[in-house]
């Protein structure tokens, strides 16, 4: 009997993997996407079997005078902190991967002992996988301190190709800078007044400041276009392919005056400081299943740990930028509902997007008999506790904007195990 019962607890619990969703609601259907990677940062250190430290190519960046260190990649409680600091005085770079000669070309050349000084220190860590297509989230909150640049960004290497989903600076906390990169001139794009030509991007106001409360920011990644979100509402498109597989970047770097993303610091930035991620997910097409069922089972356990009162994000778009918001391609968009399995027999519904106001949600048993019906209105998070209905498995669905999403998740109650949805 024991045995019988393990091997349906790891049945239903192999089953509820797949718990791992999200539809991107549009008015013109839907596309329901399948976690592919996550990292909820509740660890006490990087996962360095998903990441790495710094850039994919190396730590130091010559125009900045910086260098990406693992000591400000820092874990407290569910969150991970990128911290840029400002030493006392220049420090040399050791045990650094440099390329001497195109240092050399720059005219950054290394002391009478072979050492590169640098001014700042940043947090940064790349993915060691390489990604081509799907959608990428990271839910986060800034700083106000004047020269810092965070950014979320995918990066092809040779021959270059970049995507930025996210640019940030510190005294432009409300707003994001969205842009595309490559060596054919992808970003350059005719637009703006009497469609002069102009690099593709643009920053983005937001009604509040980013380091406020926490928010998403998210871009989906299709052949043919990218799309750029911020909670779930869009904010740019733009029309062209990448060929390259590509690294995904979480980073915060201190600009200089008379460089790119100028202005640096000043007197008034105050060192160290920090930007903060709750958590970087990425999402696919096709289901992608893994064996080691009770991480996944405990994996979103500590979500609720940085949303209060229920809030998953503090704030949307101000204004659309038109040479950068394609209405034909964007105003379909509604938003996102992500449906988490969070601890035993409760699931996590995180709704992004300001159209999705009104929601029931009905819980069917395997005969089709409705167990459960929630009404949410003006929510953005909701946890759906499963608990007390019977061990089996159940359908979930989401009625939401004249659609219906239907998605099954299982239940494991002990002391039903053996009353299988008689209720």
């Amino acid at each position: 009997m024991k045995a019988i019962r393990l091997i349906f607890y790891i049945f239903l619990w192999s089953y509820s993997l797949s718990a791992q969703v999200m539809w991107q609601l549009k008015t013109n259907g839907t596309q329901k996407w399948f976690l592919q990677e996550t990292d909820e940062f509740s660890g006490e250190r990087l996962d360095e079997s998903k990441w790495k430290y710094g850039y994919p190519w190396g730590n130091y960046v010559y125009e900045l005078d910086l260098l990406y260190i693992k000591e400000n990649v820092q874990f407290d409680k569910g969150v991970v902190k990128l911290i840029t600091q400002k030493p006392a005085s220049p420090q040399p770079i050791e045990n650094e991967n440099l390329d001497l000669e195109f240092l050399k070309k720059k005219n950054k050349l290394p002391n009478e002992k072979g050492q590169i000084l640098y001014d700042y220190s940043g947090g940064a860590f790349s993915s060691k996988q390489t990604y081509k297509y799907g959608y990428f989230e990271m839910r986060f909150k800034a700083n106000t301190e004047k020269g810092i640049w965070p950014a979320f960004w995918l990066y092809g290497g040779n021959p270059n190709e970049e995507i930025d989903f996210y640019e940030g600076k510190g005294e432009r906390a409300n707003q994001i800078h969205v842009d595309v990169h490559c060596p054919s001139g992808c970003e350059d794009y005719k637009g703006g007044f009497l469609k002069l030509q102009k690099n593709w991007g643009a920053w983005i106001k937001t009604k509040h400041s980013l380091a406020d409360g926490w928010n998403i920011i998210s871009g989906e990644w299709q052949p043919g276009y990218v799309k750029f979100f911020l909670n779930g509402e869009p904010l740019a498109y733009y029309e062209g392919d990448f060929k390259t597989a590509q690294n995904l970047i979480l980073n915060s770097a201190v600009a200089r005056d008379g460089k790119a993303f100028n202005p640096g610091p000043d007197n008034s930035t105050t060192f160290p400081n920090e930007v903060k991620i709750d958590y970087v997910r990425i999402w696919g097409e096709k289901e992608n299943l893994t064996n080691n069922i009770m991480n996944n089972y405990k994996l979103f356990e500590h979500t609720t740990r940085t949303i209060d009162g229920n809030k998953l994000y503090e704030t949307e778009l101000k204004k659309k930028v038109n040479f950068v918001y394609n209405k034909k391609q964007l105003s379909a968009e509604l938003g996102t509902i992500t449906l988490l399995p969070i601890f035993y027999n409760k699931y996590s519904l995180s709704i992004a997007g300001k159209q999705l106001t009104d929601i029931t949600v009905e819980v069917y048993d395997y005969q089709q008999k409705m167990q459960m019906s929630i009404h949410l209105q003006n929510t953005t998070y909701h946890i759906l506790d499963l608990s007390q209905l019977a061990t089996g498995p159940y359908d979930v669905k989401i009625l939401v904007n004249g659609q219906t999403l239907v998605h099954n998740v299982p239940v494991l109650n002990p002391a039903k195990i053996g009353d299988i949805n008689k209720n």
